[in-house]
């Protein structure tokens, strides 16, 4: 007799002409001179993408960008131990890709230290960026946006927001000062995914806003 494990599955030839059987754990199959076939499937490591888009206009400057930054680094720890790949798009005037999604924090750190505050507010611009990189993948994608007042363009933010979620992309927004509060409830997913907190504990809703992300998807492969 002759057995051969692989994977947890035994394969077992006893005599010329008895033919093979086929044990999966407590299971077995006994193909009585017919052929049987076998498929696997395995599950892959989750793949989600989270883009962490943060006002960096003038009225950012100071304390709350460092706020800002120093969120963003706690963010991005908790959301790597979530299988969550994570990138930068700063805005003001206009909208920055800093970094595409990874799981490196020394490639978020240097990024981070090339922000600064200056300009206006043109989240519009800041979401429709994310949504031309997340929307090349069908797995689990999030947007969320570190902000401390309206945009330059409530409607056209609103506009950008809808077409974001209409491709599965959800939107997580954390408001200060002067951030509107029904704004950010009808930019984020849902209500309680826009929230305002005060600026002494900005820092803090943007690092525990990894708490709000989603579970991602497995992909299952054969």
């Amino acid at each position: 007799m002759v057995n051969q494990k692989k994977k947890g599955v035994e394969l077992t030839k006893s005599g010329p002409s008895s033919g093979i059987s086929i044990t999966i754990g407590n299971t077995v199959l006994k193909p009585e001179g017919h052929p049987v076939i076998v498929s696997f499937e395995r599950q892959e490591k989750p793949i989600a993408h989270v883009y962490l888009v943060i006002d960096t206009s003038g009225s950012m400057a100071g304390g709350k960008l460092e706020q800002a930054k120093k969120g963003i680094l706690d963010f991005a720890e908790d959301a790597f131990r979530k299988e969550f790949a994570v990138g930068l798009i700063s805005f003001n005037t206009t909208a920055s890709h800093m970094c595409e999604p990874t799981h490196e924090i020394e490639l978020l750190e240097h990024q981070i230290q090339k922000m600064h505050a200056t300009g206006s507010t043109n989240m519009a611009a800041a979401i429709k960026l994310a949504h031309d990189h997340l929307k090349r993948t069908r797995d689990t994608k999030v947007i969320v946006i570190a902000t401390d007042g309206m945009p330059d363009k409530a409607q056209d933010a609103l506009n950008e927001g809808a077409s974001a979620k209409k491709d599965k992309i959800d939107i997580i927004i954390i408001g200060t000062d002067d951030a509107n509060q029904e704004f950010l409830k009808k930019l984020a997913t849902t209500a309680e995914l826009g929230k305002k907190v005060n600026r002494e504990a900005f820092s803090q809703a943007i690092s525990l806003a990894s708490n709000l992300l989603p579970p991602p998807k497995y992909v299952t492969k054969r």
